[in-house]
């Protein structure tokens, strides 16, 4: 079942918003960036922090390790990670925010470490 026709409304219009606000972000719709993109998850095909936590997930994103905030050379040169969607959604938005990854549970429900 789709997300109702309200929201994704307002993701639409959350989108374009950011568009504009930040120029930076068709640099992701360009060809240069595909090939950057796709060297990246040839090169390391895995998601790095789940191979940090012992787990083996396909990576999907090529992820700036160092936020560029629009700057050009940060964005062509990286450094670059691979990671997988919920990794980089999740853990990465955090840590850019100011915040920490997620930690690792055990069987019991607990946090390990």
């Amino acid at each position: 079942m789709g997300k109702p026709l309200e929201q994704r409304l307002r993701n639409r219009e959350h989108d374009a918003n950011r568009r504009v606000r930040h120029e930076y972000r068709a640099w992701y719709n360009t060809a240069r960036w595909r090939a950057i993109r796709s060297a990246q998850l040839l090169a390391k095909p895995l998601c790095e922090r789940c191979e940090a936590r012992g787990t083996i997930r396909m990576a999907t994103v090529c992820h700036h390790t160092i936020a560029h905030k629009g700057d050009p050379i940060l964005f062509w040169s990286g450094p670059f990670a691979s990671s997988c969607d919920d990794c980089h959604n999740v853990d990465e938005q955090r840590i850019e925010r100011g915040g920490q990854a997620r930690c690792d549970v055990a069987d019991d429900g607990w946090p390990l470490g």
